[in-house]
C-alpha cells in the first residue's frame, strides 16, 4: 500500500522471493504496489535485487543459491523469455549459468503469461500496479492458487479488510508471504490443496472424532 514502509517492506519481500532460488511454495512471485507509490518501489526494489549475489549453494557469500537442477534452471529461464517476448520488461537479473538463475524482476507480464498464471517456482518476480485495495484485492485473488498473501501497510483497516478479501490459506501482514511457524495451520485454498499441516491440525486429523449420547 502506499503507507507501507519499504525500508521494511523491500528488504522482506527480497528474501521472501528469492531465498532457496525461489523454490519455495510460499515464496513471493507477484507483487501488487499502489500506483503512487510504484515508481518509488520499483526503483528501490531493483536496485536491491541488482545487489544480491547469485552462485553456487556452498558458498557463503551467495544470497540466491543455484536451483534443485540444471533443467529447472533452464525452465525458469525459457519462461522469462516468454514473458518478455509477449511484452513483459526484464528490470533486473534473469541470466543463467548451468543451475544459477540471477534473481530477476519483471513488469507489464500478460495476464497469459505463465509467469503471470503458473507457479513459476524460481527466482523470479514480477511487478503489477493497482489503483486501491479493493483491486489489489481482485488480482491477488485471480490465481488458481491461494496458499499464502501478504500486505505492507500502516493502517490497521487496510489489513483487515485485506484479510477478509483474500482467498488465501494465511494472510501475513507486514512480512512476506515466505513467513511461516510450525505451529501454524499450514494449507491453503483453491489449488493449493485442502487439508492443514501444523501441530494441532494434524492431531486433530489423526483424532477419531466420536459421538456418545445419553438419552436421560
Amino acid at each position: 500500500m502506499n503507507d507501507a514502509n519499504l525500508d521494511r517492506a523491500i528488504p522482506a519481500i527480497a528474501a521472501g522471493a528469492y531465498a532457496q532460488a525461489g523454490e519455495n511454495c510460499i515464496g513471493v512471485q507477484r507483487i501488487l504496489v499502489q500506483r503512487d507509490v510504484y515508481a518509488a518501489f520499483r526503483e528501490r526494489f531493483v536496485a536491491h535485487v541488482s545487489r544480491l549475489k547469485a552462485g553456487y549453494s556452498m558458498d557463503n557469500e551467495v544470497d540466491v543459491c543455484a536451483m534443485i537442477t540444471e533443467r529447472e534452471a533452464q525452465r525458469v529461464e525459457e519462461w522469462i523469455k516468454e514473458a518478455v517476448g509477449q511484452g513483459a520488461r526484464l528490470l533486473a537479473g534473469g541470466t543463467r549459468q548451468k543451475s544459477v538463475v540471477w534473481p530477476a524482476v519483471l513488469e507489464h507480464v500478460p495476464k497469459q503469461s505463465k509467469m503471470n498464471c503458473e507457479e513459476v517456482y524460481g527466482p523470479v518476480v514480477s511487478l503489477y500496479e493497482f489503483a486501491d485495495l479493493d483491486e489489489a484485492i481482485a488480482l491477488a485473488n485471480e490465481p488458481h492458487y491461494g496458499l499464502h498473501a501478504a500486505i505492507f501497510t500502516e493502517r490497521i483497516d487496510h489489513a483487515f479488510r485485506a484479510i477478509r478479501g483474500l482467498h488465501n490459506g494465511a494472510v501475513i501482514v507486514n512480512d512476506s508471504t515466505d513467513y511461516r511457524l510450525d505451529v501454524m495451520p499450514f494449507g491453503g485454498t483453491k489449488l493449493s490443496g485442502i487439508g492443514r499441516q501444523g501441530i494441532w491440525s494434524m492431531m486433530q486429523e489423526m483424532t477419531e472424532t466420536r459421538v456418545v449420547c445419553f438419552n436421560l
